[in-house]
């Protein structure tokens, strides 16, 4: 990559620099993916709808056709599965195939799975399917798709959703896996020494349907799960109390301009919340503590409705 285009402090201080490139955001056809591709056709982006789910891909496309057809970019949508490598690179083929001469302006690798369970009563198959998508599917697209991004001369950043567990004393399988893709990306920052932006997304309830992934589960992980009545009440609290996915999508707008590299994405009903559980886990690793999540009025009457 040309030196003029590496980054300063992490930042594309100028957003216009990256119109006319692609967005690519897996998860892209609900959700927190979704709002990032309606941000991202906002800044001139060519929106690439990335997701496992056929269905809404479709949806998704017919949502944006408009806005993209205004904003005079080109709408693209693709199957794929992150976990399996084979799955992201053709990802990466039909792409180039499309828009061969168009760089990779953003990747957002958002795609992720609310499952798991406990680390003791986790079946190995469980384990697979949450690493698979959570720090794989991460891990996947930077090693397919960060050399080309590279190699595009042309400026880029690298942007992957991990979760406020991702920074407090961890739960379960997921809180383990949302670690690992907090430490992916801490890593690749520091290979990149600035020549592409890198950041992490690090939300806490958020109206999406995470908690249903267990839906679209491939079957070498031992197929789709179906969702239960108590999913479905937790997917409607979710919407009806978590922050709404644009907000996200702004925070990451904002962290690619400003340089920002964790990004905190708070419920504005639960301020400093995500602040105060990584400061407490950090106290107590340079205190001789003991790990211990500070309990959240506003996520309890998510997750304990009626507590």
């Amino acid at each position: 990559m040309a030196a003029e285009h590496a980054t300063a402090n992490n930042a594309h201080s100028d957003l216009r620099k990256l119109a006319g490139g692609l967005a690519i955001v897996t998860g892209g056809g609900s959700g927190i993916g979704f709002a990032i591709l309606e941000a991202a056709i906002a800044h001139g982006l060519h929106p690439v709808i990335a997701d496992i789910d056929a269905v809404a891909i479709q949806e998704a496309k017919q949502k944006l056709q408009a806005s993209a057809e205004a904003a005079g970019v080109r709408l693209l949508g693709v199957e794929v599965d992150v976990s399996s490598e084979a799955s992201v690179q053709a990802l990466q083929a039909s792409v180039s195939e499309k828009m061969p001469d168009t760089p990779i302006s953003l990747l957002v690798c958002n795609a992720g799975v609310g499952a798991g369970g406990g680390v003791v009563t986790a079946r190995d198959i469980d384990w697979d399917f949450v690493i698979g998508v959570n720090l794989k599917g991460v891990a996947n697209f930077a090693r397919v798709f960060v050399p080309k991004m590279l190699a595009q001369n042309a400026p880029g950043s690298f942007v992957a959703t991990s979760s406020q567990d991702g920074l407090c004393a961890a739960q379960g399988v997921y809180g383990v896996t949302k670690h690992a893709c907090v430490a992916l990306c801490e890593a690749l920052y520091q290979e990149l020494r600035g020549q592409l932006s890198v950041h992490v997304l690090c939300p806490n309830v958020v109206g999406t349907n995470i908690v249903k992934s267990g839906t679209h589960r491939p079957e070498r992980f031992g197929g789709p799960t179906p969702s239960s009545a108590a999913q479905d009440a937790l997917v409607d609290r979710f919407k009806q109390y978590g922050m709404p996915p644009s907000r996200c999508a702004d925070m990451v707008f904002a962290a690619i301009e400003s340089g920002d590299f964790y990004i905190l994405a708070e419920a504005e009903e639960d301020p400093g919340h995500i602040y105060n559980q990584a400061k407490v886990r950090m106290d107590a690793i340079l205190n001789r503590g003991r790990p211990f999540r500070p309990p959240s009025k506003f996520i309890a009457r998510v997750f304990q409705p009626g507590r």
